[in-house]
């Protein structure tokens, strides 16, 4: 990277972690836990959410997560009705949170994910993630989290890149609602492989593209789902969390994101209605003038590619093979 790219990006962290710790300087913890909390220790890895009526969806969300090594979720429940809050209760490995207030008077959310990680303290790796949200990379059937994080580590990373990959399954979106009991990516089992858009900024690397994009029109890809959090860490964006220096680094591994089911309108115009989201919801209400009226919905095109694994997410270009032996 050029010295006058790295001067940019340094002068604009620095800029903007001073903005950010100033407006939240008086900022008081509103979370609220619910249930005891066990100690954590710390090589364990945290995985971080914030979640409203996601039931039954978070059933293979925690199975994926903990068979890739997070042994404890710290999850923010916000105001579910639909059982999200009970089930996550009777789970022995899931600290539930509350708080008085809403998503949207919470930053949509970042406020209490830098919470978190104050609670459960720095120098240590956090999962950040949505709850259609699932990271895969290259050797996870043989490595989990603790390997991938010393592999990163020892390359002077502190935030993994993993592009947001829009899964959807092969015709109407109508007649494929979620399944908890199967796995997301065995029904939306659909990516795009080409049509991405690379670009740099001070704050990160921008990844554009993908079915939302064709459908709905541009959408930010760009995630970094895992973290070394210490001192410097401020999750201010889960697109770009600061230090952005930390963000400048190579891809190796992908954000499988799972929003094309049959509930896919429905949620779109609870989205809507409560206007909790950025820009008053305005990318839901594009998500409703698309799909509302037409007789069926499918995002399939002509650079649409099944998917078997993450070596088709490699094999594609949006992420890289790790060698793991070196």
């Amino acid at each position: 990277m050029k010295k006058r790219s790295q001067f940019h990006i340094f002068r604009r962290s620095i800029a903007d972690t001073i903005q950010y710790r100033f407006r939240n300087a008086l900022r008081k913890d509103d979370l609220e836990a619910r249930g005891n909390l066990s100690p954590v220790s710390q090589k364990e890895i945290l995985l971080v959410a914030v979640v409203r009526n996601e039931y039954p969806e978070i059933i293979p969300f925690l199975d994926h997560y903990r068979s890739i090594g997070v042994s404890r979720f710290a999850i923010v429940d916000d105001r579910s009705e639909d059982g999200t809050r009970e089930f996550l209760l009777s789970q022995p490995d899931v600290d539930v949170f509350i708080s008085r207030k809403t998503y949207g008077e919470a930053g949509r959310g970042t406020f209490w994910r830098q919470d978190i990680i104050r609670r459960y303290g720095f120098n240590r790796w956090y999962v950040i993630v949505d709850a259609d949200e699932y990271l895969v990379y290259d050797g996870m059937d043989r490595h989990d989290l603790h390997d991938l994080a010393g592999w990163i580590q020892k390359r002077g990373m502190k935030h993994l890149l993993a592009p947001m990959i829009d899964m959807y399954p092969a015709g109407d979106l109508r007649d494929f609602p979620f399944d908890p009991n199967r796995a997301p990516w065995e029904i939306a089992d659909h990516f795009d492989a080409s049509g991405y858009d690379y670009t740099t900024s001070p704050q990160n690397i921008k990844i554009r593209g993908g079915p939302r994009s064709r459908a709905f029109g541009t959408h930010t890809l760009t995630k970094y789902p895992f973290v070394y959090g210490d001192r410097l860490t401020i999750l201010n964006s889960i697109h770009a969390p600061l230090p952005y220096w930390r963000n400048h680094v190579e891809s190796y591994g992908a954000l499988l994101h799972f929003k094309f089911f049959s509930n896919f309108t429905t949620k779109a115009q609870v989205a809507v209605d409560e206007g909790q989201y950025w820009n008053g919801a305005s990318k839901y209400k594009e998500y409703l003038s698309a799909t509302i009226g037409k007789p069926d919905f499918n995002v399939m095109s002509d650079i649409s590619q099944r998917y078997s694994g993450i070596q088709d997410i490699i094999g594609a270009g949006l992420t890289q093979a790790i060698s793991w032996n070196d």
